[in-house]
């Protein structure tokens, strides 16, 4: 629970600092990533034994995005961002391959890469605020 409020405070915060000094590639990515984490909660079985499918479609949109975003960006907290996606990602294609993770494992790893995507964005938004005051 502890975690989640966690995790709730740093979305809420970073996309926040995102609408409110951020340009339109931090505001769309603040709504995708807020979109993403409603539907995440919504699709999650809370069971983690073999993959959690309605999870990888949503984390599998959301990195297209974020290659799209860091291959057309003029900044680089997009490739950050889209580089921990990918890891993020490929959590749920190891769990494809290999049917025995330890199920606490899997939901650990999946959650924990959400963390840099939003440092990523949240940094990346203060310094272009940043560069922009100047």
């Amino acid at each position: 629970m502890l975690l989640k409020l966690l995790f709730m405070t740093m979305l809420l915060g970073t996309c926040g600092i995102a609408f409110w000094k951020g340009r339109n590639s931090e505001k769309w990515t603040a709504v995708l990533l807020l979109s993403a984490a409603v539907a995440s909660w919504v699709f999650e079985t809370r069971h983690f034994y073999g993959t959690e499918t309605g999870i990888l479609i949503i984390d599998l949109m959301l990195l297209a995005y974020l290659l799209v975003l860091a291959l057309q960006s003029d900044r680089f907290w997009p490739l950050w961002a889209a580089a921990f996606q990918v890891v993020g990602t490929s959590i749920h294609l190891a769990s494809i391959v290999d049917s025995t993770i330890w199920p606490a494992a899997y939901a650990t790893a999946q959650v924990f890469w959400a963390y840099p995507v939003l440092l990523a964005l949240g940094v990346g938004t203060w310094l272009e605020a940043r560069y922009r005051a100047w």
